[in-house]
């Protein structure tokens, strides 16, 4: 008697291939001012395979990523953050002579279409809004690693 094989999840086929495809060296950079969610953030990506650098703001961002932007794979940034908010970091990300179009996720509670658009506007890849769960990271991981 032949049987099935058990249906698959969606979700850990996504998994499953993000991880089959990323570099053994991949990185992630996480901006968030919530050390609770940057804590949070790294476990997941770390779940997924991928390192992890993490900075407090975008200014800190900034500065590490003039010197690691060669090693990095993808960039999340929160929106709402002090000293200079998610908004600004895109805008300066893409005037930076360094940068090499490193795949920007924006990351926020604030999902209200007018911020989505502005990011996006701004040169963000594309939007998640908070809470999210680590099977929404790596969709959205294979998506815009994977768009070209």
């Amino acid at each position: 008697m032949r049987t099935e094989p058990p249906a698959r999840d969606g979700a850990m086929d996504t998994l499953e291939s993000l991880r089959a495809s990323l570099p053994p060296d991949a990185h992630a950079m996480v901006i968030d001012d919530s050390a609770t969610m940057r804590r949070i953030f790294t476990k997941q990506m770390q779940e997924l395979g991928l390192g992890v650098t993490a900075c407090h703001d975008g200014r800190e961002a900034l500065a590490v990523l003039a010197d690691e932007i060669e090693r990095t794979a993808i960039i999340f940034s929160d929106i709402q953050m002090p000293s200079m908010d998610g908004f600004e970091f895109c805008w300066r990300l893409q005037q930076a002579p360094w940068y090499d179009g490193t795949p920007l996720v924006m990351i926020s509670t604030c999902s209200d279409a007018a911020s989505v658009i502005r990011v996006l506007k701004l040169g963000a890849d594309d939007f998640i809004p908070k809470p999210f769960s680590r099977d929404d990271l790596a969709q959205i991981i294979a998506r815009v690693m994977c768009h070209d």
